[in-house]
């Protein structure tokens, strides 16, 4: 009868097993939120079932949009995003009527108003910080869906909720003439901000936000308010000798030329502001 030999037993491969408590920690680093700054994103908040108690929570988040500052500005001064939006708010009541293509006004107003709404629990994210427009979008749109439904789903802030939501998706579609111009608002008025940087700190250069904002300016008002703008920086430059550093700078771009390149008009309007 034949004798069993046996053989040597396979090497176990032993798996390395970590902690429970260090899985967990784990699983929460990676569904971690990070909304501007790299910074991490409180829960969106949920409704308590008390119509008055979500409501105050609203109002108390507003004040986020006080103290949170611009991230562009975060190192040249402390401009806040509601500072931002005020300014907005404001320049939009200065649009003249254009009978040939006539705007809502009081609209543009409110839009202007809320268009930042959602930066009060992401903030301000910028392009500099790598964050895909489309997640960035994602972000903002989990944000006012928290906003509306959480905090003024009752039933009493039916109209405000409505209000709202209207006037930021038509800001995001960029698809009408109001949602348009407050777009160009939010372009000047950051050129207004890097200019009033630029002569009160003495600050190298913010050519950046020239670049990024002017040439895009469409609507014919805010067109000369920019032109005027720049002229006044150009002036500045030259009062510290240094006009040409600032139009080289500039790259080139002129007040609304990308504007005109896409109606096939030109490359800008030739007066090199």
């Amino acid at each position: 009868m034949p004798i069993a030999v046996p053989t040597a037993p396979h090497p176990v491969t032993k798996m390395n097993v970590l902690p429970v408590d260090q899985v967990n920690a784990q699983a929460a680093e990676t569904s971690k939120v990070l909304g501007a700054g790299g910074k991490e994103l409180p829960a969106p908040y949920k409704s308590s079932g008390n119509e008055a108690l979500d409501t105050l929570a609203f109002l108390h988040l507003l004040e986020q949009l006080k103290v949170q500052k611009r991230s562009g500005w975060i190192r040249e001064g402390k401009c806040s995003i509601s500072d931002h939006m005020c300014r907005m708010a404001l320049m939009a009541m200065m649009i003249p009527q254009d009978p040939a293509r006539p705007l809502d006004i009081p609209r543009c107003v409110m839009m202007a108003l809320v268009h930042d709404l959602a930066e009060a629990h992401v903030g301000d994210i910028t392009p500099v910080e790598g964050v895909p427009p489309h997640v960035k979008h994602q972000l903002e749109e989990q944000a006012m869906d928290s906003f509306l439904n959480e905090m003024l789903g009752g039933r009493g802030n039916r109209d405000a909720r409505e209000r709202f939501r209207s006037l930021w998706d038509e800001y995001e579609t960029r698809e009408t003439p109001e949602s348009k111009l407050v777009k160009d608002l939010d372009r000047v008025e950051l050129a207004l901000q890097a200019v009033e940087y630029e002569r009160s700190q003495d600050i190298q250069s913010l050519s950046p936000f020239f670049v990024g904002s002017i040439p895009h300016l469409e609507n014919p008002t805010i067109q000369k308010w920019a032109e005027t703008l720049m002229e006044e920086r150009r002036q500045l430059w030259a009062s510290r000798g240094r006009e040409k550093e600032e139009r080289e700078g500039l790259q080139g771009v002129t007040v609304g030329s990308k504007v005109m390149q896409v109606n096939g008009n030109g490359n800008g309007n030739g007066n090199g502001i």
